[in-house]
């Protein structure tokens, strides 16, 4: 298990790192990029997750569908 200090070690490389200002809508890890898991990619699975979410917090209409699908 790790520390708080090292569990919050990616998210301040991330916040304080000059290289990586440009960087958004990546998967990082132990403060290195890497490919998230295999269904993370499912738009379909995302779509349905956005539509049933959006009802939970009553946003029907607001957002039909989220703008990467």
């Amino acid at each position: 298990m790790k520390s708080p200090t090292q569990g919050a070690a990616t998210s301040i490389h991330l916040a304080s790192a000059p290289e990586l200002v440009h960087v958004t809508g990546r998967y990082f890890a132990d403060s290195k990029e890497k490919r998230s898991a295999e269904p993370s990619y499912d738009h379909a699975a995302a779509a349905r997750l956005w539509k049933v979410s959006a009802g939970l917090v009553h946003l029907n209409g607001v957002h039909d569908r989220p703008s990467w699908t």
